[in-house]
């Protein structure tokens, strides 16, 4: 049987031209691997939820 690679595939980035996160009000460069995720699943799903951060 072949060997399949893990499904990775890169986060979308929600930010804007001043390395800002579209969903809480901390800089994109600051998250971690899970703030990233929530952030990004929050923006694709366009959810009302509150900062994982807090």
């Amino acid at each position: 049987m072949p060997v399949s690679e893990p499904r990775t595939a890169p986060p979308v980035a929600p930010v804007d031209a001043a390395d800002n996160c579209a969903v809480c009000p901390h800089p994109w460069h600051d998250h971690d691997p899970i703030g990233v995720r929530y952030c990004t699943a929050t923006k694709a799903s366009a959810l009302p939820r509150a900062c994982i951060c807090r």
